[in-house]
């Protein structure tokens, strides 16, 4: 019997779109026993629905007829990936973000922008609009499972949290007014087709999260919460999300990312397979209904769970949704049967997985896999707190500061948990000896990753040497960046002429990294995405910002 009724894996990049990935993650989740596929995409129902109400098409044919006719073709690829689904007994549900509409609706409808042409979230045109949309969705595409939106936050085209109007009808109201209206309004249409309607929490702050649950209690108790396994986003050293198992009688289910938005884009090797037991056990034993795993994300292309290592992560999540306490070891087994996935290949090229013929090759691969995720903590994240932007390197101190204490930050949910970080005598030297045990922790993967002891091919080794190589360049950029980072942040402090030293150590030692980058890429071919984590420009940067320092700036 299945720990958890709905097992589900997202798409969040254009790879939806192309069929030969979707068919390639269904032979998969038939494998591993998951149900439910999920296409994450902001505007996806506007790119399916016109509404109709207000679209017409002889409007379509006088103003877009190339957005009629892509709707149009969109329907039918996404009719076929549900029947294709269907076949397999799983469902398929769409992942968006509200309130979203069409370019030329506001030019259509002049009523809803107010003076100096801003748009008010709260005119009641969208409630009837946000309707319409989602009962002709039902209506094209009727066996579509559900809807799962975001609408706490600012990545839509409009929303309360982003709110700049302050006219009469905004003035007094509050979020849960506006998520109330929102819900609502999708919820009708929801419940007379038998969909579902899951409400997915993505809050900035504690705040916020609480007032998106109790909008949904407000609307109806049939509404579905969905939570992401740690709060704000999907950072494997934070603490379980707090709201877990305390969303008011609602049935919850839980996001992870196996793939690595914020521990290397899947790049680098990094297995989180314990961390995902303990925390699908915990999920388990406060009642979650469901849980899916994202395997990509819309920023970057060509890159996803599906041409990497950490495809061993998604083997996790399908077997551990089954069944929490599943011996991890089994898990290392079926994943390194089907074959390891190269991140050096882009993923649209086609891959054969390259399975290991040793016997025991799980076992190496377990401690390989284990490691790499300890490099990464040591690296990306500075005692717990995220130190990149995007798994880039941060291109100035004040960037630093702000995605480890401000846009990333803990303290909202472990108060005073940034102290940690602050730039003082005690933290430095314990920050910077993380940075150099995670270099030398990368250096040792290469005792841990034998090609021929693994039985692997020998091109297919060689590519792995290539990718431990960039691994160890990458690391290394971090303890550079580190060393200036809070060597600018103390000395902002102290002036003390030895901070000042160590701030000019740093130029002089990332001056040196950015040449190195330079003759490791210059006249390389690789996916795109490894010039994305390897970017001098923002080594420059950094470099700029830290002479500033220098001068007092």
């Amino acid at each position: 019997m299945s720990t958890f009724n709905l097992r589900g894996l997202e798409f969040h990049s254009t790879r939806m779109w192309q069929w030969s990935h979707v068919e390639r993650a269904m032979e998969v989740m038939e494998k591993l026993g998951m149900n439910a596929l999920i296409f994450h995409q902001n505007d996806l129902v506007d790119q399916l629905v016109f509404p109709e109400k207000y679209f017409s098409e002889e409007l379509m044919w006088k103003r877009n007829p190339v957005r009629m006719h892509t709707l149009f073709n969109n329907r039918h690829y996404i009719a076929k990936v549900i029947r294709a689904l269907k076949k397999r007994g799983m469902d398929f549900f769409v992942e968006v973000k509200e309130l979203w509409f069409p370019d030329m609706l506001p030019e259509l409808f002049p009523g809803v922008m107010r003076d100096g042409g801003r748009l008010c979230p709260f005119d009641p045109f969208w409630w009837e609009f946000t309707a319409a949309k989602y009962e002709e969705l039902f209506r094209v595409l009727p066996d579509l499972a559900g809807v799962i939106v975001s609408a706490g936050t600012r990545e839509s085209r409009i929303s309360v949290s982003t709110n700049t109007c302050g006219c009469p009808e905004c003035r007094g109201r509050t979020p849960r007014d506006w998520y109330e209206k929102l819900l609502g309004a999708m919820y009708g249409p929801v419940e007379k087709h038998g969909k579902t309607l899951v409400v997915r929490d993505f809050s900035y702050s504690s705040g916020n999260q609480r007032a998106m649950i109790d909008a949904a209690g407000a609307c109806s108790k049939d509404i579905v919460i969905s939570l992401k396994n740690t709060p704000h986003d999907y950072y494997p050293t934070f603490p379980d999300n707090p709201s877990i198992g305390c969303c008011g009688g609602h049935r919850e289910w839980v996001e992870f990312d196996g793939w690595g938005q914020f521990f290397g884009l899947g790049v680098f090797p990094c297995g989180i397979v314990e961390d995902l037991q303990r925390r699908m056990k915990y999920c388990a034993g406060k009642g979650v209904d469901g849980v899916w795993m994202r395997t990509d994300w819309e920023v970057i292309t060509e890159a996803s769970i599906f041409n990497s290592f950490n495809m061993l992560n998604l083997f996790a999540a399908g077997i551990l949704s089954r069944d929490v306490d599943a011996d991890t070891d089994g898990i290392y087994r079926a994943w390194c049967d089907y074959g390891l996935l190269s991140p050096l290949r882009s993923g649209s090229e086609p891959q054969v997985p390259a399975r290991p013929a040793a016997p025991d090759a799980w076992k190496a691969l377990k401690e390989f896999m284990r490691a790499g995720w300890g490099v990464i903590e040591k690296s990306q994240y500075v005692r717990g707190h995220l130190f990149n932007e995007d798994d880039q390197y941060c291109n100035s101190v004040k960037r630093s500061f702000d995605m480890m204490v401000h846009i990333h930050g803990r303290d909202d949910w472990e108060p005073g948990a940034s102290r940690v970080v602050e730039p003082t005598g005690e933290n430095i030297p314990v920050i910077l000896d993380e940075k150099r045990r995670a270099v030398l922790e990368v250096r040792k993967l290469r005792e841990l990753f034998d090609p021929a002891a693994l039985g692997l091919p020998a091109e297919f080794g060689a590519e792995c040497g290539t990718l431990l190589d960039l691994f160890e360049l990458y690391t290394q950029g971090f303890e550079y960046c580190a060393r200036g980072v809070f060597a600018a942040a103390r000395y902002g402090k102290t002036k003390d002429p030895s901070d000042r030293r160590r701030i000019e150590e740093a130029v002089a030692e990332l001056d040196a990294f950015d040449g190195e980058i330079e003759r490791e890429l210059g006249d390389t071919d690789y996916p795109h995405y490894i010039y994305w984590l390897l970017d001098r420009k923002r080594v420059r940067e950094l470099v700029d910002d830290l002479k500033r320092h220098l001068q007092g700036a």
